[in-house]
């Protein structure tokens, strides 16, 4: 078993625009890939330097197994630990041994 897994507390339900067929009509919607897959949401925060004053960044970041379904691009919706939900488009992925890394973004969807 992966160890970091155990810090694994949230729930991901991962969505990706794929072609769905009603009828003759062919288009493009958010379609289910995989639900309540076991991840961690978690935020860091950076001090970027720039001309003036410092500047306080939030960095947002998934981890999942490295077997997960999940691509740039995708829809993620993460239950909390605390039941909350929050809603983020998938950026780049970064693999490691143990575990991939993606940078999210936290997104109002409509």
């Amino acid at each position: 078993m992966n160890p970091l897994a155990r810090l694994w507390k949230d729930k991901m339900t991962v969505y990706r625009f794929q072609e769905i067929t009603e009828g003759d009509i062919t288009h493009e919607k958010d379609g289910m890939v995989c639900d309540n897959i076991p991840c961690k949401y978690s935020k860091s925060s950076l001090t970027e330097a720039s001309e003036g004053a410092p500047q306080l960044v939030n960095r947002h970041i998934l981890f999942c197994a490295r077997d997960t379904d999940i691509k740039e691009g995708d829809k993620v919706v993460v239950t909390q630990r605390n039941g909350n939900t929050v809603e983020l488009a998938v950026g780049e992925g970064f693999p490691y041994t143990s575990h991939i890394e993606f940078s999210v973004e936290r997104k109002e969807f409509l």
